[in-house]
């Protein structure tokens, strides 16, 4: 008898055992950490097509104005001040970045945040940061051209629109350059840039999109993510 009761024991004893062995395996499974480096790696994507804005202080109290449209992975993008400056920019987006250097070696270096576009341009040899916000249409960018001349808008979502109206027969081609050395191709550059003749663009009648460039009745376009200006 006592030796049944002894061999009993030992049983419930080894029982016990084994489900605090197993409980504890199972705490330390669960206590696994997730990698945070996995979650922080996903890539926020460009909407398929998108229009964003932003509006950043200037010296002066002035205004630079930037419009970002995306249309697949192709990108358009202008700045302006409303009066004498304004930077096109076109390009690819790569995995919701761009990375866009303009006709006159402007820059624009931005990627989606999920639910706009964050980033840092470049104009004139001065940075600017912004936060540009996605915009319902016709929230966008508007252009048209007469006789050689080409005017460009933001129309934001308050329906309050800026441009720069430009003459396109100065904009000579920076391609053409041939220079000794990067510094000599910037200087042209800079040169050429400063050249322009750049004004305020004229009014835009907002719905109808109508203008006057210089006497002629002109109707603009709206930019889009894959829109190409000669």
């Amino acid at each position: 008898m006592r030796k049944h009761l002894r061999t009993a024991f030992l049983g419930v004893v080894a029982a016990l055992a084994l489900g605090t062995g197993t409980a504890c395996s199972g705490g330390s499974n669960d206590a696994t950490p997730t990698s945070p480096s996995s979650a922080s790696a996903t890539v926020k994507e460009f909407p398929s097509s998108a229009h964003y804005i932003a509006d950043m202080p200037m010296s002066g109290g002035k205004t630079m104005t930037i419009g970002v449209a995306v249309e697949g992975d192709k990108i358009a993008a202008y700045a302006c001040d409303g009066s004498t400056d304004e930077a096109w920019f076109f390009g690819t987006q790569k995995d919701g970045t761009l990375d866009l250097t303009s006709k006159y070696q402007d820059t624009l270096k931005a990627s989606y945040d999920g639910t706009g576009v964050v980033g840092e341009l470049t104009m004139n040899d001065v940075n600017y940061s912004f936060n540009a916000a996605a915009v319902a249409l016709p929230s966008a960018m508007y252009t048209a051209d007469a006789d050689g001349v080409r005017a460009s808008w933001v129309v934001r979502p308050d329906n309050t629109i800026t441009g720069v109206q430009f003459k396109k027969s100065n904009d000579s081609d920076v391609a053409d350059l041939v220079l000794a050395n990067e510094q000599q191709f910037r200087d042209q550059v800079r040169q050429r840039r400063l050249a322009r003749q750049l004004q305020q663009a004229p009014p835009l009648q907002f719905g109808t999109w109508r203008s006057t460039i210089n006497g002629v009745p002109v109707v603009a376009i709206r930019v889009d993510g894959d829109t190409r200006l000669g």
